[in-house]
């Protein structure tokens, strides 16, 4: 028992001693440098591997904003691209270390690069132009991007819109069978935003591309960024809900008081609409605040237009037509066409059909409001 402990200690000794040289030769700069200009010595950067080349990419997004004044998307990112050349390839016994960093300069590159023609901005490797080279040929190498890309942007939910960003990369020479892309994510990428826009998910996806009678892998990222603007969401619920209130409650005055309410709910409106316009870019669709926004104005507009109009009919002089007396005789049969319960007002034809026509104007009113809102949501 005690000749097994011994021998174990031996072993862990030698392990721990064999460690520390691996480690100390690893941190010797120099001597890695040289054994590393001996493997590149008779290495052609320009010779292409062996097909298909399997390149594995993953996009570290760091961060991504919108202009919405340009309707452009700035991302900052890291695109890592790894692949293995066997020629690169040591032997880490005899090297004393499994890995090390060479320039770029001296290596075979993948033509990896974004796919979008009106995308615009810088695209280079690492500081130092180093690539990572492993004792089994595998090279890791950082591509840092900073891309300013056009934006088609949509407002109908505004001030809470999402927008979706899609970035495609591949090789612009190479072909399926001679470069073979495959995405990973980077699951350790975090990105904390404290801006305008938030940053909500990055989704990546593979794809083919057919060009002409070539075809080729293309690498698609998704990102998904929302807008931060709980103050412009408060501040247009709160004189939503004003405009409707008013309206409302101006609907259920007689006539003759309703246009002072229906005047300060289209002016509460219209000076919503105003102050949007200057702050909102130009988009391909309009938020449907404002949407909802523009008809409690117009529809304010139309009730005291409607008040006014109830009360010109109401005070007319002029004999009534044998059809409107009809048409009100006929009516007051299921609606209740008469003067108010204690009302000494001398009541005619006229009345009586003003009274049918604010029914009908308020109706129409609200089912206009109704409608807008089932269409805009």
């Amino acid at each position: 028992m005690a000749s097994g402990s011994a021998a174990l200690l031996i072993v862990l000794h030698i392990f721990i001693i064999g460690a520390r040289r691996v480690t100390c030769l690893c941190d010797n700069v120099t001597s890695i440098s040289t054994q590393v200009d001996l493997l590149l010595a008779e290495y052609d950067r320009g010779a292409f591997l062996v097909s298909p080349v399997h390149v594995k990419a993953a996009l570290d997004v760091q961060h991504a904003t919108i202009d919405e004044k340009t309707s452009t998307v700035r991302l900052l990112a890291a695109l890592y691209l790894s692949w293995e050349d066997k020629r690169l390839s040591w032997n880490a016994t005899s090297w004393g270390c499994d890995k090390a960093l060479v320039s770029v300069e001296r290596l075979w590159l993948p033509d990896v690069g974004v796919l979008s023609a009106a995308t615009a901005g810088g695209i280079g490797g690492d500081v130092g132009l180093r690539a990572r080279l492993t004792s089994d040929g595998r090279v890791s190498w950082v591509v840092r991007l900073d891309l300013v890309s056009p934006l088609s942007l949509t407002l109908d939910a505004w001030p809470r819109d999402v927008h979706e960003i899609i970035y495609k990369f591949s090789s612009r020479s190479h072909t399926t069978d001679e470069l073979n892309l495959t995405s990973s994510d980077m699951e350790h990428a975090m990105v904390f935003e404290s801006g305008t826009w938030e940053l909500l998910s990055v989704r990546s996806t593979d794809m083919t591309w057919q060009r002409l009678d070539v075809e080729q892998q293309v690498l698609v990222w998704k990102l998904t960024l929302r807008r931060r603007a709980p103050a412009h969401a408060l501040a247009t619920m709160a004189v939503l809900y004003s405009c409707i209130v008013l309206l409302v409650a101006a609907m259920l005055l007689p006539p003759a008081s309703r246009p002072a309410l229906c005047a300060t709910a289209a002016l509460t409106a219209a000076l919503w609409l105003i102050a949007a316009l200057a702050r909102l870019p130009g988009s391909t669709s309009a938020p449907r605040a404002m949407s909802l926004m523009c008809a409690a104005c117009t529809c304010s507009a139309a009730a005291a237009a409607g008040a006014a109009l109830v009360l010109r009919v109401a005070r007319c002089s002029a004999p009534p037509p044998h059809a409107l007396r009809v048409l009100v005789t006929s009516t007051s049969t299921f609606c209740k066409l008469g003067p108010p319960e204690g009302s000494n007002a001398e009541w005619s034809a006229w009345a009586a059909a003003a009274q049918l026509l604010d029914h009908v104007l308020l109706g129409a009113i609200l089912l206009t409001l109704f409608v807008v809102a089932c269409f805009t949501f």
